[in-house]
């Protein structure tokens, strides 16, 4: 009986399965309530049996591998969409930094490294905000950090990141994923510079894409971000680089402090920026 209800509706079975895209074993179990309560199949009809029948049916799996723990998702559909695949595996995600910017068509920079994040449920407290420059200057001496919750499929890296809780600041709704404003993208490239070859890329890219560009919602995001490094002024640097005029970028000029910034780690020879604080 499990056989022949599963057999006689196979097609609406596997058009749903197809049309739901990239599915956890979680998503499964919860799809097979669904079509018992539908009367797809048979009540009797195990999980077991169910993805079984899948399986033959030509169900596919893929998976990466984050910080040892294997995440596997399961669809029907022969053509892979590395979007649909890492907005996936992770609830309340979002595509941040290039990632955004090339899902939106701004740019297809680094498109082989996608980077999908979220933040924290709960904002974390900062150490003190006193920092001094002798502490800035040692950080920044170090090789940056990246962090180790990646791996490669398809050809594709899949970066998953961790942000502070920043009540979805600039995190806008595109077609069916949920991105990074171009503004937030902005931000989060310039304080994770670390991911983009160089902060001369960065320009370069940024340039193109300048009239995107909302300096007041900038500066909001820097605000809620709340960092403990000076980037108000690193944000005026790069924003004068990429060509805003000058007497625009009051608002970061505002906020400069005395101290002395950087716009990439570990770098052999510096240039100073004395209008910004900034060593590139």
């Amino acid at each position: 009986m499990a056989e022949n209800y599963y057999t006689q509706n196979k097609s609406e079975i596997l058009s749903i399965v197809e049309e739901q895209g990239f599915m956890s074993t979680l998503d499964l179990d919860t799809l097979l309530k669904e079509l018992k309560d539908k009367r797809l199949v048979s009540l009797s009809l195990s999980y077991d049996d169910f993805f079984s029948k899948l399986l033959d049916d030509e169900l596919i799996m893929h998976s990466i591998k984050i910080r040892n723990v294997v995440k596997a998702r399961y669809t029907l559909r022969k053509i892979f969409n590395i979007y649909d695949f890492t907005y996936s595996l992770e609830s309340r995600s979002f595509f941040p930094m290039f990632t955004s910017l090339n899902i939106q068509g701004l740019s297809n920079f680094r498109e082989k490294f996608v980077f999908v994040s979220k933040e924290r449920s709960q904002r974390s407290d900062f150490k003190s905000k006193n920092i001094k420059q002798d502490a800035i200057d040692n950080a920044f001496s170090k090789k940056p950090r990246m962090t180790q919750a990646r791996d490669r499929i398809n050809g594709f890296n899949v970066v998953m990141l961790e942000s502070n809780n920043t009540e979805e600041i600039e995190i806008i709704q595109y077609g069916k994923y949920k991105v990074s404003s171009v503004n937030r993208a902005f931000v989060e490239v310039i304080s994770n510079i670390q991911y983009f070859k160089s902060p001369e890329d960065v320009i370069e890219q940024f340039r193109k894409i300048k009239d995107q560009l909302d300096i007041d919602k900038i500066f909001d995001v820097i605000k809620k971000f709340d960092f403990v490094y000076p980037y108000y002024q690193l944000a005026g640097f790069y924003l004068e680089k990429i060509g805003v005029n000058k007497d625009k970028l009051n608002i970061f000029y505002e906020m400069k402090s005395t101290l002395k910034f950087y716009t990439v780690k570990n770098k052999e020879i510096y240039s100073f920026d004395d209008h910004w604080n900034i060593y590139y």
